[in-house]
């Protein structure tokens, strides 16, 4: 076999990368495939390399076929830029990414070109997610390389990027499953559809196949959602199946199997259903980023339908007009709820204006996020903090959904999570669709008398102020306008009653604190996200809870109205086994009910648990 070098001069210091040309001697005809031109196989294989390199150079970028990735989805940008995973590396990376790029469209030979690939192949790096969209940039470059690099240091790069891609596709998905697919699937696949007429190229389709399928198969939930502690990765994971969809529609028998064919079309909905008003994905970080419009028109043409199509009008930003003239009763349900992912999205309707509150709960936290129209109000962990005389208990198991339910009018989420041995909590959820309200509560359950605090936590956006009043305990939280109106029902309307307890802005953000005595503890917070209502009067109240005719301490039932102009409400919650027990002169034997009183003050029951 010989041997051939490339000796370059780099800012470091010289530096020496040599390369086996495995496409010499009598090992070329079986290098090449047959679709390459038969003089570059016949150069290779008498061992003419100059002459095989020029036919090869000659050919590969004056080709039409295949088409660059660029050509393939929609929009003008750089595909690989596409919603990039880290916004602490993602501006550089950027830069790279087009950088390589631009090596790839120089008009000539460029001794620097060498020098730059040398470097990167030198570069002691770790293996991370922006090395990795590096090796693709440079994997998508190969086809114009030949016009500025030399030979050598082609077959150099060429080589090192089958042998990751190899590499890779031998390791198993591990705790990194976005670098996985990146390396063990995106990458096997452009070098398979960008370089087919050599054989080690079309080998690794077979592999990309397995490796993209198995990722969509194993990552998502069978619907589209991804688990919940992988919601950081889901747009970069979408972004990286979208460019695999876009190659594998033109490469013999596509990108992946059939049954990840019908998971990509669920992933469009479900990057829909996790999209804020300005485009960005719920649960990302606070930096300014831009949406990515091509990527979505990208995803809507390869594997939306019509459905998606109306969806995307109502929830991409700047589609407002089109919008209008979609039947919205028509469309599949805007909230979902996935066990197996650990997230549910509450969202009475898929117009951008609409509130929507994201949970996750896939080990001892709970993220929740609320968007108002174009504010977030908060996101990440909902925190809780609960003393038992003066005893801290901590979260000691996985929280597990125990109820989820939605219809026309609500949207409820309940959840469990061990204190202890004998304390659990309970943690509800519920958005009244129709109402535009939203309840969250923390219910404690313990069994023996004891001093209970309770500090509950909702991490506030950057941008959002809370504005508490004067004589009353109620709180505003503003965003670009007033978005939500918060009562502490569980607390004393009025601050003049000295009773233990508060709801105000700390450092960690919206916090409700309470204490009592007693077995078990609730702690409710009623967010009212109806702006029409704002200015009108409101009050709230504790109510008595009786059971054969004797008043209930508040660790065995509670029951609360609130009203806010004509519209009024009635929650109730027991704390210890059911019982037949009245309520405003409602009677009642469930676990809870969150209702509304109608025009003749009847309660009608939204949510009742029985």
């Amino acid at each position: 076999m010989i041997q051939n070098e490339t000796q370059v001069n780099v800012e470091t210091g010289r530096r020496r990368a040599s390369v086996s040309d495995s496409f010499s001697n009598g090992e070329a005809g079986r290098r090449w495939h047959k679709s390459a031109p038969a003089k570059v196989r016949r150069a290779y294989h008498s061992g003419e390399d100059s002459q095989g390199w020029a036919s090869w150079r000659s050919h590969v970028v004056g080709r039409r076929e295949p088409k660059p990735l660029a050509k393939l989805v929609a929009g003008k940008d750089n595909p690989l830029t596409w919603s990039l995973p880290s916004e602490s590396f993602s501006i550089d990376l950027a830069e790279r990414l087009e950088a390589i790029d631009r090596l790839a469209r120089s008009p000539r030979p460029d001794a620097r070109v060498d020098e730059e690939i040398a470097r990167w192949l030198c570069a002691a790096e770790p293996l991370t997610v922006g090395r990795a969209l590096e090796a693709l940039a440079w994997a998508h470059a190969l086809p114009g390389l030949p016009r500025c690099a030399g030979q050598s240091a082609w077959w150099a790069l060429f080589e090192h990027l089958v042998a990751t891609a190899r590499k890779a596709g031998q390791e198993v998905c591990g705790s990194d499953p976005l670098l996985h697919q990146l390396l063990a699937g995106e990458l096997p696949l452009t070098l398979a559809y960008l370089l087919p007429e050599i054989s080690s190229c079309r080998k690794l389709a077979g592999a990309a196949r397995a490796t993209l399928s198995t990722g969509l198969e194993q990552l998502l939930d069978g619907e589209g959602l991804p688990h919940g502690s992988h919601l950081a990765i889901f747009r970069p994971l979408t972004a990286c199946w979208t460019r695999c969809r876009a190659m594998g529609g033109r490469i013999g028998k596509g990108c992946w199997s059939r049954v990840a064919e019908d998971q990509y079309r669920w992933v469009v909905r479900a990057s829909l259903r996790l999209m804020r008003h300005d485009g960005s994905q719920v649960f990302s970080d606070g930096h300014a980023r831009p949406w990515c419009r091509p990527l979505f028109d990208t995803m809507l043409e390869l594997g939306g339908d019509r459905d998606d199509r109306d969806i995307a009008a109502l929830v991409l930003p700047g589609a407002k007009k089109h919008g209008k003239q979609i039947p919205l009763l028509s469309l599949p349900d805007s909230a979902t709820h996935s066990e197996w992912s650990a997230v549910s999205v509450l969202r009475p309707g898929w117009p951008r204006k609409e509130p929507r509150l994201v949970a996750a709960y896939p080990g001892r936290t709970v993220e929740v996020e609320l968007g108002c129209g174009s504010d977030v109000l908060w996101s990440g962990p909902w925190g809780l903090e609960v003393r038992s005389n003066g005893e801290s208990l901590e979260v000691q198991s996985n929280w597990e959904e125990i109820c989820w339910y939605t219809d026309d009018e609500v949207d409820y989420l309940e959840l469990e999570a061990s204190l202890g041995e004998e304390v659990r909590v309970q943690r509800h959820l519920l958005l009244g669709r129709e109402d535009r309200f939203l309840f969250l509560a923390d219910a404690i359950l313990g069994k023996g008398r004891t001093r209970l605090e309770y500090h509950g936590t909702l991490p506030l956006a950057g941008a959002v102020r809370l504005q508490s009043a004067g004589d009353t305990r109620e709180v505003m939280l503003i965003g670009k306008k007033p978005r939500a109106l918060v009562l502490p029902l569980a607390l004393p309307e009025w601050r003049c009653d000295a009773r233990p307890g508060a709801v105000s802005a700390t450092s960690r953000g919206l916090e409700l604190s309470q204490s009592d005595e007693g077995s078990a503890m609730f702690a409710p917070l009623f967010f009212d996200l109806d702006a029409r209502r704002f200015q009108r009067p409101f009050t709230w109240r504790q109510l008595t809870v009786a059971e054969n005719l004797s008043a209930q301490p508040r660790d065995a039932a509670v029951g609360y109205r609130a009203m806010i102009g004509k519209d009024q409400w009635l929650i109730y919650r027991t704390l210890r086994p059911r019982g037949n027990r009245t309520v405003l002169g409602h009677n009642l034997v469930s676990q809870m009910l969150v209702a509304r009183f109608d025009t003749d003050g009847q309660v009608d029951p939204l949510l009742e648990i029985e």
